[in-house]
């Protein structure tokens, strides 16, 4: 019916242009309480039934994979639409179509079209999506830097990128994609690619490099020096964050039977030897035999059981026994000796599960200490049940 047209009662005039393009309201209502407010309740604002609805911030083509969405709960998610797919799910109030999009930053999104994204989410305001989108870029910072993604960037998205003390990347490869994202603004200002212009384009964004103990102000260095006659001894080689993405497995083996999380959170408290920085954690997937999108609503708390981050969001898990990673929207660093508590709704009734946990375990030279946590409404302990790794990054 959508693909034919086929006895349409609404109308949408798309984009700058004013595409043209029919619909049916009782699929619309069906899925958004925006459309059906707009149709039948205070929104309608007793206008001619016929007159079409003029929307000229979403353009037709993902406007069409939107509405494909709403009739079929199926979507193409890419790279190139799919900030205009989250701005449309959240104008329209479509939750499902909005967690697939924040899912998909997770699970797809990779470092060559990571600032592309970034770049959008900006543009769009999207400050949620950005945040998750810059953790990405600050975890995989050399092969983001590395790549042309980030000579496309606006003066704002690369300065909280190399401001950024999580930084995953040494001070000289930081510089040299500050050097590549200069010349590119030179030539999109009709300028002469040189180092006064390099200089005019990169001031403000320069002042926002931290400062690395040991080492003169890095823009101090910048304005002394002619970037071709640079001495390399300036540069810090190392990373501004020691190591990332460092992982500890709570388990040793795997349970047999299905874990039921119906009852309620999972939650584990632990403390660490010495700082550390908490990225995220795993989880085990659905023990379903079949491809299964998993809802997960997770907080850490601290001794106060004050929220220091959250995470809320879907993963699809494929029926395997293997871990899926549910990476934090925020980082959150974590003092040793200090007890936290890792809190974790998983949707799904059934997941595979661990066993032959241990109260102490060593990795990177952190020793993590477990407890069980009265915070635990299923059967995740110590010993078994879900929440089988923790995913931390290290400091210098």
């Amino acid at each position: 019916m959508l693909d034919n047209q086929y006895q349409c009662d609404v109308f949408f005039l798309l984009g700058n242009a004013g595409v043209r393009q029919g619909a049916h309201k009782f699929v619309l209502v069906s899925r958004s309480p925006v459309f059906d407010a707009m149709f039948y309740g205070p929104l309608s604002g007793g206008g001619e039934e016929d007159s079409p609805v003029i929307i000229p911030d979403i353009e037709p083509e993902p406007f069409m994979v939107f509405l494909r969405y709403m009739y079929c709960g199926e979507v193409s998610i890419t790279s190139d639409n799919v900030i205009y797919l989250l701005y449309a799910a959240k104008k329209y109030a479509v939750l499902g179509l909005t967690n697939k999009c924040i899912s998909y930053v997770d699970q797809v999104l990779d470092t060559d079209n990571a600032c592309t994204v970034l770049e959008q989410a900006h543009i769009f305001d999207e400050k949620d999506f950005h945040s998750s989108v810059l953790a990405l870029i600050l975890r995989k910072a050399e092969e983001v830097l590395a790549a042309d993604d980030i000579t496309y960037l606006c003066e704002e998205c690369l300065a909280k990128i190399i401001g950024s003390g999580d930084l995953m990347a040494c001070e000289d490869i930081i510089f040299k994609a500050c050097l590549r994202w200069a010349d590119s603004e030179c030539k999109r200002r009709n300028i002469e690619v040189g180092d006064s212009n390099r200089r005019e384009v990169l001031g403000k964004i320069l002042y926002k490099q931290p400062e690395t103990p040991g080492m003169p102000p890095f823009w101090t260095e910048v304005f002394i020096y002619p970037f071709s006659v640079r001495p390399s001894a300036f540069f810090n080689t190392s990373l501004r964050v020691v190591q990332r993405q460092l992982r500890l497995n709570r388990f040793q083996g795997l349970a047999e039977a299905g874990f039921n999380n119906r009852s309620g959170s999972n939650a584990i408290t632990f403390q660490t030897s010495r700082d550390i920085i908490l990225e995220g954690f795993t989880i085990y997937g659905s023990c379903r035999a079949s491809d299964r999108e998993v809802d997960i609503k997770a907080q850490l708390l601290d001794p106060s059981e004050a929220v220091l981050c959250s995470v809320e969001k879907s993963i699809f898990t494929h029926g395997d026994t293997g871990q899926y990673d549910v990476i934090l929207d925020q980082s959150a660093p974590l003092r040793n000796g200090v007890q936290y508590t890792l809190v974790v709704a998983i949707a799904d009734a059934l997941t595979f599960a661990g066993k032959d946990g241990r109260r102490i375990l060593f990795s990177h030279n952190v020793a993590f200490t477990f407890s069980h946590s009265e915070k635990c409404q299923t059967a995740t302990s110590v010993s078994h049940g879900q929440l089988p790794g923790l995913i931390f990054a290290l400091k210098r």
